[in-house]
């Protein structure tokens, strides 16, 4: 269901089988551009040798630490940290860039482990800038996999779209039907000349499969920022802003989740969103379009907060950034 404004309720678009979602903005994106560009940005098969690749284990206490950690340019990633009152032996890790964001040319890719039985709290210490471009572009891969038992959040802050920026961004979740997962993606436009220049184009896509492969939702857009500047009503209309976020879980506590994030999504003037039911009954999807970074970074962590209380029954710490 989308929420706006005074809390009015508008029927949305539900997962309840798996799909492709690809919309089409006359002039600006056509068949032509989806079948020419969008292979050269997400090639299949083609995923680079991750530069950030983490295991996962649980010792016998039931504390989570790093079994395997490589971790390569241009990423750096922080100690353990442990934040009061998240789940006993609980870490929080944070990864940081060291180049200043994602370049021309950039072939990106993470590789995350969650062993069974592990809880964990992933993010960024900061947004990521997708600079500008001249002639080619930028792909980011991020493969996640939860085995049985396990509680991964991964909760980077946005992707921040400067002018001229190209993106192709995959992110695959590959989670046990006993696994929790929390997470998210998100992007920013920003023009830091405020002379009404625009990111080139973003080509996104968010697929969650089972152990063995098999599809059980699949979200992909590509997005110009000719298309958003325009506003079309139906479209992004007047919100510049978006992320999704995802809270994958078993099929039992499905019914209290979608209710505690629909309560929990802010309803007001910046921000339009909508929570609904993923196919086979393996979580819930949020979609946010706002205004602005601070409504969307609010309407995501208000999702965040409803999941993680509905899920492990308490309130997450905010995250020092």
């Amino acid at each position: 269901m989308l929420k706006h404004r005074s809390s009015a309720v508008l029927d949305a678009t539900r997962f309840d089988v798996p799909h492709t979602c690809d919309a089409a903005v006359e002039d600006d994106l056509t068949t032509p551009d989806v079948d020419v560009l969008a292979p050269t940005a997400m090639p299949k098969g083609t995923l680079a040798a991750p530069q950030l690749d983490l295991m996962l284990t649980a010792d016998p206490r039931g504390h989570t630490y790093l079994a395997r950690q490589r971790v390569g340019y241009p990423f750096h990633l922080g100690r353990s940290l442990y934040v009061p009152d998240d789940p006993a032996g609980m870490p929080t890790l944070y990864v940081q860039s060291c180049s200043g964001g994602i370049f021309e040319h950039d072939r990106l890719a993470w590789c995350i482990v969650a062993g069974e039985g592990t809880q964990a709290h992933l993010t960024t210490s900061a947004s990521t800038i997708v600079h500008g471009m001249q002639g080619g572009n930028a792909v980011q891969d991020v493969v996640v996999e939860a085995q049985a038992g396990c509680l991964l959040e991964y909760l980077p802050d946005p992707l921040v779209l400067f002018p001229g920026a190209r993106l192709a961004s995959r992110l695959l979740l590959r989670v046990h039907p006993e696994a929790t997962v929390l997470a998210c993606d998100s992007l920013v436009p920003h023009d830091p000349q405020s002379a009404g220049n625009r990111f080139d184009w973003v080509h996104a896509e968010l697929t969650v499969e089972d152990l063995a492969g098999k599809l059980i939702a699949r979200d992909r857009y590509r997005l110009t920022g000719a298309a958003l500047a325009s506003a079309t009503p139906g479209l992004t209309g007047r919100f510049a802003c978006q992320g999704g976020f995802l809270a994958l879980c078993r099929a039992a506590r499905l019914r209290g989740l979608i209710d505690a994030l629909r309560c929990a999504l802010p309803a007001d003037d910046n921000v339009y969103v909508g929570a609904s039911r993923l196919p086979y009954g393996r979580g819930a999807w949020v979609r946010v379009l706002a205004h602005d970074a601070a409504a969307l970074r609010e309407a995501l962590r208000s999702a965040w907060y409803a999941a993680r209380r509905a899920l492990v029954g308490a309130d997450p710490m905010p995250r020092r950034k």
